[in-house]
């Protein structure tokens, strides 16, 4: 995707509070994790970490997690 089509998706995406993005990962506050990223990414050009949060988020609203949890001791 490019930085148009992430900002596009995320303008009508219907974001929860919280996003278990893997078995290791939960999004807490995703609406402002979301705009946070969007404005490092249009600010940011050489950082490519932001863009990549956006896509880890757009794969988990897509394919949401179902796997196990990590084992606790």
């Amino acid at each position: 995707m490019t930085e148009q089509e992430l900002i596009a998706y995320f303008e009508t995406a219907n974001l929860p509070e919280t996003l278990r993005l893997d078995r290791a990962s939960t999004q807490f506050e995703v609406k402002e994790a979301v705009a946070r990223n969007i404005e490092i990414m249009q600010t940011d050009l050489k950082n490519s970490n932001a863009k990549h949060r956006l896509m880890m988020i757009v794969h988990a609203l897509e394919h949401p997690y179902s796997g196990p949890e990590i084992p606790s001791r």
